[in-house]
């Protein structure tokens, strides 16, 4: 906060004397709130960014500034109103409003005729700008948003727009306000808000009418490629949009009322032409009703099917799609299935698939792995496979949740040489250990609620070098008790994070000779967790977290010279009472974290810690005493949180301890904050 108040100093000052100033820039300024009148002095300003600060007005002085030709405010959440006479900014070209809240455009603004990019227009409910106004802007171009269009009272108002004339529009973005009551007049605002037929993209969100106007599904929008149909709650259809021939992109979002997308959905009828011959993402979300879903399986074999082309597949919160998903799509990359608890279908052969989530969709089929999958996730489900040789090669697929009882360990004979990333998760009974070997070109391993996984391993007649493996997690899995078994070595690890494992005992041992590239390290919640291995935490560690430490610092953690964050909490150091022990910790050091020491009195030898900038102690009910010889000059931030009786002792200029942080540039007591 001193910090802001320096700079805003600065920057009045700077307003009041660079009068000839043409380029201003506070973008990314967070405790920027407003700007001084004084910006009105700067009459030659042609350039003003506003971007990603926190301002929730601008002064009507601004509006003096004649010559502005480029106003950016996007991402300004607190915005909610413009200036009255922004009308007089006549050479205004650009004003970005993306991302800030204004509850409507101020009067006469289609007197701004040299607006190039206007990028949202809100329509008012009262007493702000007509819509009619857009209609002067001749010269807008690429992407415009207009919201609230319920607040439109009369479609011949919205007529004036005259967007067929607004050529060099590119993306469009109606937001409409969900008015069923006036279902009638929403239809017609947006029929006369027809596009000219060279829009690439489209957006339709919180529609309020049954029918989309009769423009969406006109054959000559032969450039459009991407389009966003959300929250319309009350169509009881999809439009007709299979002929648009370079559509690569299709969103459908919150149809509450469509029980069938049916033969209509893919165009006019046609058999001579192929429906969405171009289209690459196909996305349905939130459609509750929705039932049955037609296909030209058929008629389109020989052509790959009528997704021939698609690329990503998403269907999320359909929970009454009861079947059907096309049966080859030969240019699939991505497939994701959420929610979707009736769904009877087998996952489709595709394959280039790389990337499969299923989520909470018990009835899908996946008969076998494409050949190319690097990323596997499923979560809530189980997969029916079709004999024991298929379920067997199911199980040494992480997360795949399978309709059996017993549990079984994983076998090694099956070889998975693509796959780089797996998560396992939620109930995994049939895992009691998994085969790292099997996996040579994993890259990312997460485990999380497996019931009964015991440990990671490899076979013990071979070494392993996992190469690839960059990243591991294992959390609430309550029977892990070995990190790794067999021989294994992983050069490239530079992420462990153990959670809530509570059998675990130990770390492996000769961590730094296996994992040398080792940087974050974090376990937390592992109540049998002793000591750190044999030999000691990998030299190169930058980050460390642990829990439950009441034993763990016993060889102390001097030799690591790369590490330079540590967090130590844990109700667990019930017989702790100094902290640190004298050089237990390395002086390359910058930050510090302690908590939930419950019988910490004092802290003592931190002199050594030359880099030290930010220590915070948090939830230590007895600690009082600040090392005696005090803190390395370097700190300059020093919180500390829920420590009662230190917090009376570091009273300003009147606690004993006072002294001994008086230097410190930056102190936080509980909720008090001193500068």
């Amino acid at each position: 906060m001193l910090c802001f108040l320096v700079f805003w100093n600065y920057s009045q000052h700077l307003l009041l004397t660079s009068k000839c100033l043409r380029v201003l820039s506070f973008s990314s300024y967070g405790n920027m709130r407003e700007l001084p009148n004084s910006i009105g002095n700067l009459k030659h300003l042609r350039y003003l960014n506003l971007s990603y600060t926190s301002i929730n007005r601008l002064p009507d002085s601004l509006c003096n500034l004649y010559k502005l030709q480029t106003l950016l405010l996007l991402e300004c959440h607190s915005l909610i109103e413009l200036p009255s006479k922004m009308w007089r900014l006549v050479n205004l070209r650009h004003l970005d409003l993306a991302g800030t809240n204004l509850k409507e455009m101020p009067l006469h603004i289609g007197k701004l005729i040299n607006l190039v990019k206007l990028t949202t227009f809100v329509v008012g409910k009262h007493s702000g700008s007509s819509i009619k106004e857009l209609g002067e802007l001749h010269h807008l171009s690429g992407a415009l948003s207009i919201l609230n269009l319920q607040n439109v009272h009369h479609a011949r108002d919205a007529r004036e727009v005259n967007l067929k004339d607004k050529q060099q529009l590119s993306e469009l973005v109606f937001q409409c306000g969900f008015d069923i009551g006036n279902s009638e007049k929403e239809r017609d605002v947006l029929e006369q808000l027809c596009p000219h037929s060279k829009l690439k993209s489209l957006t339709i969100k919180d529609y309020g009418g049954t029918k989309f106007p009769n423009w969406l599904e006109d054959c000559s929008f032969s450039n459009m490629v991407s389009i966003r149909l959300a929250n319309c709650k009350y169509c009881s259809s999809l439009p007709s949009l299979g002929h648009l021939p370079v559509l690569k992109k299709l969103y459908i979002q919150g149809f509450h009322f469509v029980l069938r997308v049916d033969r209509e959905f893919y165009g006019d009828g046609s058999s001579t032409t192929k429906p969405f011959r171009s289209l690459e993402v196909l996305s349905f979300t939130d459609m509750p009703e929705w039932q049955e879903w037609f296909l030209f399986e058929d008629e389109y074999e020989d052509e790959g099917g009528v997704f021939s082309t698609l690329k990503e597949l998403c269907i999320i919160e359909c929970p009454k799609l009861s079947g059907g998903l096309p049966s080859q799509l030969p240019s699939l990359i991505k497939l994701e299935i959420g929610e979707c608890q009736q769904l009877v279908a087998s996952v489709p052969s595709a394959p280039t698939l790389n990337e499969l989530k299923l989520r909470d969709c018990d009835k899908v089929v996946l008969k076998e792995l494409p050949p190319k999958l690097d990323y596997l996730f499923i979560r809530g489900g189980r997969i029916f496979l079709q004999s024991f040789t298929e379920l067997m090669t199911c199980l040494t697929v992480p997360g795949s949740f399978l309709d059996i009882k017993g549990a079984f360990q994983i076998t090694t004979g099956h070889y998975y040489p693509s796959l780089e990333s797996l998560e396992i998760g939620d109930d995994s009974d049939s895992l009691w250990s998994f085969p790292l070997e099997s996996y040579p070109k994993l890259k990312s391993l997460s485990v999380r609620e497996s019931k009964n996984l015991e440990s990671l391993f490899v076979s013990e007649e071979s070494y392993c070098d996992l190469s690839s493996l960059t990243h591991l997690r294992i959390s609430s899995s309550p029977n892990f008790v070995s990190f790794f078994s067999g021989g294994i070595c992983a050069p490239n690890l530079t992420l462990i994070v153990i959670i809530n494992c509570n059998k675990l005992k130990s770390l492996p041992e000769n961590m730094r000779t296996l994992f040398p590239s080792l940087e974050i390290l974090a376990v937390i919640d592992c109540p049998k967790l002793e000591s750190f291995p044999e030999g000691g935490l990998p030299l190169n560690l930058v980050t460390l977290d642990v829990s439950y430490c009441d034993k763990l610092f016993s060889r102390g953690l001097q030799d690591l010279h790369s590490l330079r964050q540590i967090g130590i909490y844990g109700d667990n150091c019930k017989d702790v009472e100094s902290f640190p022990e004298e050089a237990l910790l390395p002086p390359t050091l910058t930050n510090i974290y302690i908590s939930s020491f419950p019988k910490l009195k004092s802290l003592k030898g931190f002199q050594h810690l030359t880099f030290l900038k930010t220590l915070r102690i948090c939830e230590c009910n007895k600690l009082q005493y600040l090392p005696e010889e005090g803190f390395p000059t370097a700190l300059s931030s020093l919180i500390i949180d829920r420590c009662p009786l230190l917090k009376q002792r570091c009273e300003r200029e009147k606690g004993e301890e006072w002294p001994k942080i008086a230097h410190i540039p930056n102190i936080e007591i509980a909720d008090e904050f001193i500068e």
